[in-house]
């Protein structure tokens, strides 16, 4: 019960574009860096997004400075002006993917798959329901199966996490980046290459319970969230978490399921 609660935690903490830790070793490095060029278009599949008034203050150049404020207004700007997308997380030794949508009514549907098997997962504002073995259950923390129990505190973590506001005020618990010099070309699961920005944290932080050593976030054209890297340690174990994002834009569906 206990690892399957850390599984669904990490997932729903990537869909706020914040890290979690679980034990295991540390997946393939994201990216390589290149020399300065102009970003590639929207990938096939994307929609294009304009960059939001919010970035003005975080300049994709080289050397530029950035207070984790504005990263973090720029980012959830950009995440809300799309509206959805489609996650892929790779974390130690689990992995997963949803479709998000992103806004004051978040609600998200993907599966986890990790040492104990694979998870489908639909989550809205008002409910939450996991597979186990399975078969969907409704989370319901006054529940005597434990499993509705779980799918309990796991709706109640998305809830909190992926609220903008919430989310923005983590990300902004580092206080400074710096835009690293060059660009980085990213390959996404979609099978596309995108040239993006690193923006990497000045120094360690905390947040939500995790001592972050490093963190980066990728920025593409029209400061469009490609990915993020970050390795921290929670309960004494370290780890490196990659969150990768594609399909921004794209209309999504989140159908509940009928029990």
């Amino acid at each position: 019960m206990r690892r399957t609660t850390k599984t669904f935690a990490l997932t729903v903490g990537a869909l706020a574009l914040l890290t979690a830790c679980s034990p295991a070793a540390d997946p393939t490095p994201l990216s390589t860096e290149t020399a300065a060029a102009p970003a590639s278009p929207t990938p096939t599949g994307g929609t294009a997004v304009t960059s939001p008034r919010e970035c003005e203050d975080v300049d994709l150049i080289a050397d530029a400075r950035v207070t984790g404020s504005d990263l973090s207004a720029c980012v959830i700007a950009f995440s809300r002006a799309a509206g959805s997308g489609h996650l892929t997380l790779q974390s130690a030794d689990l992995s997963g993917e949803a479709d998000f949508v992103f806004g004051d009514d978040p609600a998200t549907s993907g599966s986890v798959t990790g040492p104990d098997g694979t998870n489908d997962f639909v989550l809205t504002p008002t409910e939450a329901w996991v597979t186990f073995d399975g078969a969907w259950v409704k989370a319901d923390p006054s529940s005597g199966d434990y499993r509705a129990v779980i799918a309990s505190t796991i709706g109640e973590s998305y809830r909190a996490l992926a609220d903008p506001a919430a989310a923005a005020s983590l990300l902004a618990s580092a206080p400074s980046w710096t835009v690293q010099t060059g660009q980085d070309t990213v390959a996404l699961p979609d099978g596309t290459d995108v040239r993006a920005w690193r923006v990497q944290a000045d120094a360690p932080f905390s947040a939500a319970g995790v001592d972050v050593s490093e963190m980066i976030v990728w920025l593409g054209e029209g400061h469009r969230v490609v990915a993020t890297q970050a390795t921290g340690t929670f309960g004494g174990v370290q780890t490196t978490s990659l969150q990768q994002f594609t399909r921004w834009g794209e209309p999504v569906t989140i159908e509940v399921p009928k029990g």
